[in-house]
This record gives C-alpha cells, structure tokens and sequence, in this order.
C-alpha cells in the first residue's frame, strides 16, 4: 500500500465502511454471524435499521463525488440490506 495514492487509499477505506455498515446490519438482522460469538444474533430491526439509515445518508451526501466502483459498491450493499430488511418486516415469526 506504500504506492498507493491519497485517492486509492480514500477509496479504499470507503468501500470498506459500507462493507463494515452492510455487514452490521445484516448481522442485526440476523442474517450474517457475529464474529466474535460465532452465533447468530437475534432480530433486532431497530440497531439494523441505524445502519441501513446511515448507509442512505452516505448516498445522498456523496452524490456526484463517488467513483464508479464506490458507487457500485454502496448501491450493492444498500440493495441487499433492503432487501433482507423487508424480508425480516415481512416475516411473522
């Protein structure tokens, strides 16, 4: 990484902010393992839905200003939390 510019490395640590938000909420959701624990969480829609709130704020305070693959990587990340999140609001159990 010691070639790596300002730019790429910016670009880097994004990605892996929405990685690390979308992994969160998934996790509270109980779709993903906690890492620590090895186990599923319970459903907690509220703490996902923080994350999934703060994944959209980044979208619209970075409009414009993402690269390509930023972009893609955002857009990728807040389908598949939607999605799991109207999964668990639709579930009975």
């Amino acid at each position: 990484m010691d070639d790596a510019s300002l730019d790429q490395i910016h670009s880097m640590l994004f990605q892996q902010l929405v990685v690390g938000h979308s992994q969160m909420a998934l996790m509270l959701m109980g779709r993903l393992e906690n890492p620590h624990s090895g186990e599923f969480e319970s459903v907690q829609p509220e703490g996902a839905k923080v994350f999934i709130d703060q994944l959209e704020m980044l979208q619209a305070k970075t409009q414009g200003n993402l690269s390509p693959e930023e972009s893609e990587a955002l857009t990728r990340a807040l389908g598949a939390v939607h999605t799991a999140f109207a999964e668990i609001l639709n579930d009975p159990h």
